[in-house]
């Protein structure tokens, strides 16, 4: 089994520091500066994004295996159940972007609690920001752009009549080897 952070505190913080940053700037790419090794089909960024926010009550899906060295190295070091059921996921890990499904498969919260949604960790072939998605809403004091690589434009579409509901919605990470972009469910994308 591959180890996980080099140190528990120190690396979970620096990765929480960096998470809250892009959540409050949508859009904006932030390297996680950190080392991590992961198993095969997991990006660093992902690892770590996942190390720090899954523990034993926030139920994870992923499109891997559930044999797969990736989910039971992400069950040993946070000790997050597996379901097998997107909608009763607090996280899910979408390593193949090209097959990704509706986001209203996932669970949008409730009124009374919508931070139970579901938090979508998406990785991409790569991002950058000079794409067509143009991002508004708040935190975003101008229109952004991202690009993300290997994200079809039907997923954005669906997300977009999804966050028609807030408060209820997903919220995204889109991860590319060490870097990550925050897509909260308050940011409007559009496809240009």
């Amino acid at each position: 089994m591959l180890k996980g952070f080099d140190s528990d505190v120190f690396d979970s913080q620096a990765v929480f520091r960096k998470l809250l940053t892009a959540v409050a700037n949508p859009g904006t790419l932030m390297d996680i500066n950190i080392d991590l090794t992961c198993p095969e089909g997991i990006h660093p960024a992902s690892g770590g994004v996942l190390l720090t926010l899954m523990d034993s009550e926030t139920p994870f899906w992923s499109d891997m295996e559930h044999a797969s060295a990736g989910v039971q190295w992400l069950r040993f070091h946070t000790g997050a159940p597996y379901t097998r059921l997107k909608h009763h996921s607090s996280f899910a890990l979408c390593t193949h972007c090209d097959h990704l499904e509706d986001p209203a498969l996932f669970n949008p919260g409730t009124m009374e609690s919508p931070d139970t949604a579901t938090t979508l960790v998406i990785q991409t072939r790569g991002m950058d920001d000079t794409g067509r998605i143009r991002l508004t809403g708040p935190g975003l004091g101008k229109p952004k752009f991202l690009n993300l690589k290997g994200v079809k434009p039907d997923f954005l579409q669906n997300r977009s009549e999804l966050c028609r509901s807030y408060p209820l919605g997903v919220d995204m990470i889109f991860i590319c080897d060490r870097t990550l972009a925050a897509l909260p469910r308050t940011t409007k994308a559009e496809v240009l």
